[in-house]
């Protein structure tokens, strides 16, 4: 499954279904829970806004994709990320923390964050609506003291947007690469080894064994991250990630 443009929404509208076909999701559950997030994001203006800083911020820019792999401390504190963009997929902000940093984005879908992650106003956090978070869209979007961009992975419409990717990792990237990264590194994206990293989630102390659910969207998120190495030369892998060429 190649993609020839990444940045094309409608193509991105028949990669949901058939990944929501594939993981036995709703359709219906999914746009029920993007109808929220419209509702609760900022104006037409403000998103326009958030989306031109985030053109300025990662354009060119050498970006850093932070996953909750069990090795993402670990790989993260190895790394000279200075003059770098970092973008943290859900928890693994925490481990931008433990590291040092402070990440400049945050790409989550609510489920890796304490209410204590949302409050840091210099942080854009691009939030995904899909039908089993709207609870914590009703819960935690009002708390968020940041920037906010609501994406989707229905169909494009009101003030939600798609950048591309299905998990918060893959989405990460694609971000990234929406918004014209000059390299983009993959930092603790363990996929293959079966483990939840213990910053996926606020409870976790140690890393534990994946859901068969987990499990597969761990090979989704693979597919997807070997789409976007496929279509650009900028995805350079983390030490723990190994992507096939078998999409």
């Amino acid at each position: 499954m190649v993609v020839s443009d990444l940045r094309d929404i409608v193509k991105w509208i028949h990669i949901y279904e058939y990944i929501r076909l594939d993981m036995g999701f709703n359709y219906l559950d999914d746009c029920l829970a993007s109808q929220v997030l419209n509702m609760m994001v900022g104006g037409f203006e403000a998103v326009y806004e958030v989306e031109e800083y985030l053109q300025e911020l990662i354009g060119g820019a050498d970006v850093y994709v932070v996953g909750a792999g069990p090795t993402c401390l670990e790989e993260l504190k190895s790394l000279d990320v200075g003059g770098g963009v970092l973008i943290a997929a859900d928890g693994a902000m925490r481990c931008c923390f433990d590291a040092g940093y402070k990440p400049h984005v945050v790409v989550t879908d609510l489920d890796g964050l304490s209410v204590d992650n949302l409050k840091h106003s210099d942080v854009v956090y691009v939030v995904h609506a899909h039908g089993d978070n709207i609870d914590r869209l009703l819960s935690y979007v009002k708390l968020i003291e940041g920037h906010i961009v609501g994406t989707t992975q229905c169909v494009q419409t009101g003030k939600l947007r798609i950048y591309g990717g299905f998990t918060d990792g893959d989405r990460a990237a694609y971000l990234a690469n929406f918004f014209k990264a000059g390299s983009i590194t993959l930092v603790g994206f363990d996929l293959r080894s079966g483990l939840v990293g213990k910053y996926s989630k606020p409870w976790m102390v140690a890393s534990s064994y994946a859901s068969l659910v987990k499990l597969r969207k761990f090979k989704w998120a693979e597919r997807l991250l070997n789409m976007l190495r496929l279509n650009n030369n900028l995805i350079r892998s983390g030490v723990n990630l190994r992507l096939s060429s078998d999409l």
